[in-house]
């Protein structure tokens, strides 16, 4: 099976899971949300920054090695030896990593709230520390996975998880435990579900061990660790922090909260898809070298912008109607906020930014992706520095929002001098222009003040199906790669590929 057909596949199973998680999550959300309400919002997101920054401490770019090196060791060792003893010492160190830390925050906490001025949630000291425990111990064992491509289990694991922590949730919520029932109902749920990663996954940290030879993966978990340090200044968390540290108003932090997180989770179809994609560039390049990764590059980012542009643009232009239907009309104050972000973050996203930085690891420009990040994070608290005070929480949305896509801009400058990538931006476009034709039916309704989330989407999807259907956007050689992967879709695809004498 071909790298591109590998992704296709396991495509197929991460988009069933992640579709699965995601319906869960957004009764979660909606849950959640009416609960807290704006206020109490807020405080959640405030002490989520301190969990979320101190797993990025406590990273040492263990996921990253996993994700390049675990395929290139098994590949020379097919026993797995050698991949055997590269997991099993990185559990032990990520474990020992996660007990240093969280006695680090149980003495540094206090200082950290004085300087934002949110001394009274000291009293979420030690469940911050368990948060902080099962989100980095559960983040290395979902990357060995992702790694695996053992989506099966992957998927039904999150879907498991993400159906305890709404069972949990709906428990506390009828107790009224507040933000603490909020935060140990994804406790548990975590901890279970790194318990079952632990022992389906325990073929590939128990047995046989060979030491490998380290070459450069001390260098490459040094660079992916100043990524992902530096990339905290691109992070939503770091607006927050600043937005506490300029007094912005409780309510506007939980609206930034709740724009912010339903527009990460747009692209959910793609979710765990850059770890597959790491693997997949890295054995491209070791077997057929850079013209091959090239072209791996561009399918894939073509077709995931298929897979992400469509929603993106849906929300963009019906904000209010997404808000007002999931979580009230009292939170409609977030409305722009969602379309500003969400805008923002599909431009980002249909231009590959889940895989320009597993490209440059792979052609070996890795100051280059620490530099971009770091650029971007510099940006990023240089606008916020000047529009938090002027604008407030659309300050920190607009800075966040520029620095996204200046970031993916800057990679794929670099990439594109080292390999073939024009061919994919004709691609994006036109998947852009069929999303907004297709939204024109919709917005007449919402013009005409007829509009609904449901009605709406339901048009949208119909348009769109109905305009590729006409235009048959994809090729023979798109349709042969998704036939040999599901030989029972190739009667339905005939709609949409067009044939080569067309």
């Amino acid at each position: 099976m071909s790298p591109i057909q590998k992704f296709i596949s396991n495509v197929g199973w991460t988009a069933l899971g992640k579709i699965g998680v995601q319906v869960v999550l957004f009764l979660i959300s909606i849950f959640l949300t009416r609960y807290l309400g704006k206020e109490r919002l807020g405080d959640y997101a405030t002490l989520l920054v301190i969990p979320v920054f101190v797993r990025l401490l406590a990273s040492f770019g263990f996921e990253t090695l996993i994700n390049k090196k675990l395929p290139e060791l098994n590949i020379k060792d097919p026993s797995g030896a050698e991949g055997r003893y590269l997991v099993g010492r990185l559990l032990i160190l990520r474990f020992l990593t996660v007990l240093c830390f969280s006695i680090s925050i149980y003495f540094l906490l206090p200082y950290y709230l004085n300087i934002i001025h949110y001394q009274r949630l000291i009293e979420f000291r030690w469940v911050l520390i368990l948060y902080f425990m099962v989100i980095t111990v559960d983040s290395i064992l979902s990357t060995l996975f992702m790694t695996l491509l053992r989506f099966k289990t992957l998927a039904k694991t999150e879907i498991l998880g993400a159906l305890l922590n709404l069972g949990f949730l709906i428990a506390v919520i009828r107790l009224d435990y507040g933000i603490y029932g909020v935060l140990y109902a994804y406790i548990f749920s975590t901890g279970i579900t790194s318990l079952i990663y632990l022992t389906t996954g325990r073929d590939q940290y128990l047995g046989s061990a060979k030491k490998p030879e380290w070459a450069d993966m001390g260098h490459l978990a040094w660079v992916s660790y100043g990524v992902a340090f530096l990339g905290f200044g691109l992070m939503t968390q770091s607006d927050v922090l600043l937005m506490n540290f300029f007094n912005v108003d409780r309510a506007d932090i939980g609206l930034y909260y709740l724009a912010t997180g339903l527009g990460i989770a747009m692209p959910f179809l793609l979710a765990g898809v850059a770890p597959m994609a790491l693997s997949l560039f890295s054995e491209t390049h070791a077997k057929d070298g850079i013209k091959s990764l090239g072209n791996l590059f561009c399918q894939i980012v073509g077709f995931a912008s298929y897979l992400t542009v469509p929603v993106y643009v849906f929300c963009v232009l019906n904000a209010s109607h997404v808000i007002g239907f999931i979580y009230g009309p009292a939170f409609l104050g977030g409305t722009i906020a969602l379309a500003v972000y969400a805008a923002f973050a599909g431009i980002q996203t249909a231009l590959g930014i889940n895989f320009t930085v597993s490209s440059l690891y792979v052609i070996h420009r890795r100051d280059m992706a620490l530099r971009s990040t770091a650029e971007g994070s510099i940006l990023n608290i240089g606008l916020n520095l000047i529009l938090i005070p002027a604008l407030g929480m659309m300050g920190a949305i607009t800075a966040t929002g520029l620095s996204m896509v200046y970031m993916v801009l800057r990679q794929l400058k670099v990439i594109s001098s080292e390999m073939e990538i024009a061919s994919v931006f004709p691609v994006i476009g036109k998947c852009f222009l069929y999303c907004l034709v297709a939204s024109i039916p919709a917005l007449i309704l919402s013009w005409s003040n007829i509009g609904h989330l449901i009605i709406n989407l339901v048009l949208y999807l119909i348009t769109l199906v109905s305009l590729l259907v006409f235009l048959k956007p994809f090729n023979d050689e798109q349709r042969q790669l998704v036939a040999n992967v599901y030989p029972k879709l190739d009667p339905w695809s005939k709609w949409f590929f067009r044939s080569s004498g067309s």
